[in-house]
């Protein structure tokens, strides 16, 4: 079967290969790949950006890709899965044995893994997977969109576990890449009364989404974002979502937050961060740091992809083979298109 790999630690060295189909252990199940998703990490990946990198240890070659998803072709005989499923795949792997894991948040395991980074991930024809990372979509959900699920879980955590949006808030997001708009349709969704998401020229199709998406989208090159807040709430925001790792958004986020709100740090800031704190403690704020997803994490968005399953499909913007992986990255790269799919 063919995946694509990545060959060597350094920028490119990413191959299609051929591998063999793997046999699935009794606790696993054997899915044919649909679709796979990318994201950042993937193009970290492919350029060998050692901020990134550094996280994961892999031995070479390795399957790139952590959000993918396909069918059921054999599964463990006590499992609720049967050949043909439509499924989704949590790719971290927790140790399950450590305090982090023991508290049901193995997304803080020191011995995490990720496929895709870690181990070989999903952008290939077959992969074998433990039963517990494995999930059906629920019935009548359009199939194509389990490739957006990994990335949606994201939002789900920050959205409804880390940071949870009361009915009537008004919320910022900072960025607009996918994990941003996620994070602003799922922030709709569970009752804010306004979302503001914040970015740049080069977002504009992004923004123009985003405002189809119900939410009210501020180019802060052109607009300043803390003035037009103030044209809707004179008390600031009730939480701010930070998705876009960039340092120099820091101060802005202090002062887009209200008092007694709440900041969500979601993306990965690779360089230092400077802000006068004094803010923080007069406002009484709380900024709370936003891991990936847990399980419980997957088994609450599994149950919430009814409702913004045909606003999650709009999000897809181009679909590439395995063999322009390189042409999708480089879109990616480029902050082209939204959400960029392959397929084997």
């Amino acid at each position: 079967m063919k995946a694509i790999a990545k060959l060597r630690p350094e920028p490119g060295a990413m191959a299609v290969i051929e591998k063999e189909k793997p046999v699935p252990a009794a606790d696993e199940v054997l899915i044919k790949i649909g679709a796979g998703g990318i994201c950042g990490t993937d193009v970290a990946i492919w350029k060998w950006y050692e901020a990134v990198v550094g996280q994961y240890a892999p031995t070479f070659p390795v399957v790139v890709g952590h959000e993918f998803s396909g069918t059921v072709v054999t599964a463990p005989e006590k499992s609720s899965l049967k050949p043909g499923d439509v499924v989704a795949v949590n790719p971290q792997k927790g140790c399950g044995k450590c305090r982090y894991c023991d508290l049901g948040r193995p997304t803080l395991c020191d011995q995490r893994r990720m496929m895709g980074g870690h181990v070989d991930g999903g952008w290939t024809e077959f992969v074998a997977v433990p039963v517990k990372q494995v999930h059906a979509l629920p019935e009548n959900i359009d199939p194509a969109v389990a490739p957006l699920l990994e990335p949606l879980n994201v939002g789900v955590h920050a959205v409804y576990e880390r940071v949870p949006v009361r009915g009537g808030d008004v919320v910022v997001v900072i960025g607009a890449g996918p994990i941003g708009l996620l994070t602003g349709l799922l922030a709709r969704h569970a009752g804010a009364s306004e979302v503001i998401i914040t970015g740049v020229s080069a977002d504009a199709t992004r923004l123009r989404l985003a405002a189809d998406l119900g939410m009210l989208p501020v180019n802060v090159e052109t607009t300043d974002p803390v003035d037009y807040l103030k044209k809707i709430t004179p008390e600031n925001a009730d939480i701010v979502y930070e998705t876009s790792g960039n340092a120099a958004v820091v101060p802005q986020m202090l002062d887009l937050i209200g008092k007694a709100g709440r900041a969500g740090l979601i993306g990965l800031c690779h360089s230092p961060a400077n802000a006068i704190t004094t803010p923080v403690v007069l406002k009484e704020m709380e900024l709370i740091g936003s891991r990936g997803y847990n399980d419980t994490t997957w088994r609450l968005a599994m149950r919430l992809l009814p409702g913004v399953s045909k606003d999650l499909m709009r999000l897809v913007t181009h679909e590439f083979g395995f063999d322009e992986f390189e042409t999708a990255l480089s879109l990616v790269e480029n902050r082209e298109g939204v959400k960029i799919i392959l397929r084997p």
